[in-house]
């Protein structure tokens, strides 16, 4: 017993690195709004007002100047840490109170600006724009304002506290509505308690063959965790309205601009992920403004998620965040500010990271915790159990469908075969959970995805039966679009003509 008790401890401070001691708080002293936001996070994280930071005098708006930045951001923190004896990473012979994390809140200014100088050479490489958040990754450091710089911690498997890496973990937290950063602050504390549970929606399919890797081995790490795992590889991303899970807990994908699918704020069929959710869109523009939901990070907060990253501009694919990375630290217990440090590959560049520098939505999973009466704990366990074989996984869902919960174990069940090649099963798969369910969002989704298996297995004249039925049921549904949009994919005679070209005058 107290060998096992000792397994446990152990391991739980294996992945415990950032402490609320060792996290600066910074704020807009002139916005009401940001200095609430600084309190309710101090009081939800047990962070002493001592580390809380105002800074007075910023530029209204998201971007500033470099002589702004360095003015009214830069210089006055450093002011601070010496007056209060912070030890900051770059500077560890410095100060007795340890600083490994910062969190910025709303109304912080986002981007410092692009600024011309005489004879600098083109290229992104000599570019002297960034991210205030990547800039300040570097507080007390001397370094060159043009192109990135190298992560000494990018890569690394290791607590902050035994690496001490010379940077500072630079996370924020803000968002379009006030509503969605209130839950940004209050979720991830009481989602960590429990763990975060839900579906995995991996949806590669974009334009380079290195980043597509990332997603692969994002999926392939879900899949050993347990977590049941949807799984799109098309060039196309989900479709308008597709009428996605409302339990997803994870999102990544790529490469659109702007948020588009079920996440564009303009779609009318409601989606919300599950609190605590970790949802990142990979685009070279995705986190131009926090506030506006037609970005990338403004949509997907608004959607729900609790953690998300962007570019404020262009990084090349090279400069942005690993995604598979990111998710793997995440899966090991580590905070997002670890986690997303680790993954970085460039400093002094683009990125920006929200969501609680705190939050560990995997502590539980990496300690093979979880409430037993949970559907994905239950699914996790299975998939464990058997090794994700198929007779043992089919055999012990189909003796639990009839169970309230068991349409849902069998969506789960649908695309782990589908994921070993199993179509014809999967899609029937499919069939068994649209007919069984108890919303029109879980009827049409398993429908739409059972036709479009039987397309890609070349059953087509199966395809276009259950196409046109399902066609035939949506004629009003919020999820028409995605339905239309499936079936134009594969049903080349639904696809509107295309617009005669206007011939040009003749003078």
């Amino acid at each position: 017993m107290f060998r096992a008790l000792l397994v446990v401890v152990l391991g739980c401070m294996s992945a415990w690195g950032l402490t609320p001691a060792q996290v600066v708080v910074v704020f807009n002293s002139e916005s009401e709004r940001s200095e609430q936001c600084a309190r309710a996070y101090c009081a939800k994280r047990a962070i002493s007002v001592k580390q809380c930071v105002g800074l007075r005098g910023l530029p209204k708006g998201q971007d500033i100047t470099r002589q702004e930045f360095d003015t009214k951001v830069r210089y006055p923190l450093l002011l601070h840490a010496r007056q209060n004896s912070w030890r900051l990473p770059v500077t560890p012979q410095q100060g007795f109170k340890p600083v490994a994390a910062m969190v910025l809140m709303p109304d912080i200014p986002l981007r410092v600006r692009e600024e011309k100088e005489p004879g600098k050479k083109p290229g992104f490489h000599f570019q002297n724009c960034a991210s205030v958040d990547s800039e300040l990754m570097l507080l007390g450091a001397n370094y060159p304002a043009n192109g990135p710089l190298n992560n000494p911690f990018f890569e690394k498997d290791a607590r902050l506290e035994d690496a001490k890496p010379p940077v500072l973990a630079v996370t924020r937290i803000d968002a379009p509505d006030n509503k969605t950063i209130r839950r940004m602050i209050q979720f991830p504390a009481e989602v960590e308690r429990r763990g975060l549970w839900g579906w995995t929606v991996v949806d590669q399919g974009g334009p380079y063959p290195q980043g597509d890797a990332w997603f692969t081995t994002i999926a392939r790490a879900a899949k050993e965790k347990g977590q049941p795992l949807f799984h799109e590889e098309s060039k196309a991303t989900l479709a308008p309205t597709f009428p996605l899970m409302q339990d997803t807990a994870v999102y990544f994908g790529w490469y659109a601009h702007p948020a588009n699918g079920p996440f564009n704020p303009k779609t009318h069929a409601d989606f919300h992920f599950a609190p605590g959710a970790v949802a990142v869109h990979l685009h070279s523009y995705s986190g131009t403004s926090v506030k506006s939901p037609d970005s990338w990070v403004g949509a997907l907060l608004q959607r729900g998620a609790a953690v998300t990253a962007g570019n404020v501009y262009e990084p090349t694919l090279g400069g942005c965040l690993r995604f598979d990375i990111f998710y793997d630290r995440l899966l090991k217990g580590y905070t997002v500010a670890e986690a997303a440090l680790m993954a970085t590959p460039w400093l002094s560049w683009q990125g920006v990271v929200l969501g609680d520098p705190l939050y560990r939505p995997y502590e539980v999973l990496s300690r093979n915790g979880g409430d037993a009466g949970n559907l994905f704990v239950q699914w996790r366990q299975l998939i464990l159990q058997t090794g994700g074989n198929r007779k043992g996984m089919v055999d012990s869902v189909h003796r639990q469908l009839a169970a309230p919960q068991g349409p849902r174990l069998m969506e789960m069940l649908a695309w782990h075969l589908a994921g070993l090649g199993e179509l014809d099963e999967a899609a029937e798969c499919f069939g068994q959970v649209a007919r069984r369910a108890q919303s029109e969002r879980n009827r049409v989704r398993p429908a739409l995805l059972q036709a479009t298996l039987a397309f890609v297995d070349k059953d087509e004249r199966y395809g276009r039966q259950l196409m046109q039925r399902l066609l035939e049921e949506t004629p009003r549904s919020p999820f028409r679009p995605a339905v239309q949009k499936t079936a134009e994919t594969f049903m080349p005679e639904l696809r509107p003509a295309p617009k005669p070209q206007s011939q040009p005058q003749k003078k």
